[in-house]
């Protein structure tokens, strides 16, 4: 029976990788992982990869005795248990571990507000009407924040918003509000922010947790040196995490 199971874990990774990327399409949960312009491929690809199991199973011939040396039979058992281990434990990983997005602690580890991700975003002028402003995302907000940082321009500019709440550096009472931007798939995913002055926030909102956050930037208190300006909430409230968790 394990000697099937090796011979055939090949087949067996590939059936279940693409049944599991079929229930992340039907449970719409693929763009956790990828840019939803790819999802009728990965669909497309993961039907193929069943057809390609079936004719595999049908088709396949039955295994004959080799006549190697016990040495060789010996290195080729560990090396088939070896493979098979490996590709069992990142199924494992794979069907076990539920669909999550991504935490702050990938923020942390990457650079956020990277200027190549953030400009290409269109800009806002003087012209544009102040209800405008009420529907720009996170990104909008940290491109805005990178092009202007004079106080006066944000007066009557009101914030509405949603993201994650990820740990800011610059001060005990800052912390930032995050959504992560995809190109490609979750892999190049950049984190992108807005600080937001919450005096003694941790006792009561969680690292990880999603919010809506209402209200406008302002120059922060003193002794805030690094941010020239903040997100001041008027209003703050949870927010359950958004079927598109993503920017793209």
């Amino acid at each position: 029976m394990w000697a099937k199971v090796i011979a055939s874990r090949g087949v067996l990774a590939l059936s279940i990788l693409a049944v599991v990327t079929l229930w992340l399409g039907v449970e719409g949960k693929l763009s956790l992982y990828i840019h939803p312009r790819y999802n009728l491929f990965t669909l497309a690809m993961a039907c193929l990869a069943v057809v390609l199991v079936v004719i595999a199973a049908v088709t396949r011939e039955p295994r004959h005795h080799n006549h190697d040396g016990p040495v060789r039979k010996r290195r080729k058992r560990l090396a088939d248990g070896a493979s098979a281990s490996i590709t069992a434990a990142l199924l494992l990983v794979l069907i076990i571990l539920p669909p999550a997005t991504l935490s702050s602690a990938t923020a942390e580890n990457r650079s956020s507000n990277d200027l190549a991700v953030v400009s290409p975003v269109e800009t806002f002028d003087d012209q544009v009407s102040l209800e405008l402003f009420a529907t720009l995302t996170v990104r909008d907000w940290a491109m805005l924040l990178m092009q202007n940082q004079k106080p006066a321009y944000y007066h009557g500019k009101r914030v509405d918003t949603i993201g994650m709440v990820t740990p800011s550096d610059t001060s005990d009472d800052v912390f930032n509000l995050t959504r992560f931007l995809i190109t490609c798939c979750a892999v190049d995913a950049q984190p992108v922010s807005i600080p937001v002055y919450h005096p003694q926030w941790q006792e009561s909102i969680s690292v990880n947790s999603w919010l809506r956050i209402e209200g406008g930037f302002a120059p922060p208190p003193e002794g805030i040196q690094t941010l020239p300006l903040v997100l001041i909430p008027v209003e703050i409230s949870p927010e359950e995490v958004p079927r598109d968790p993503y920017l793209f």
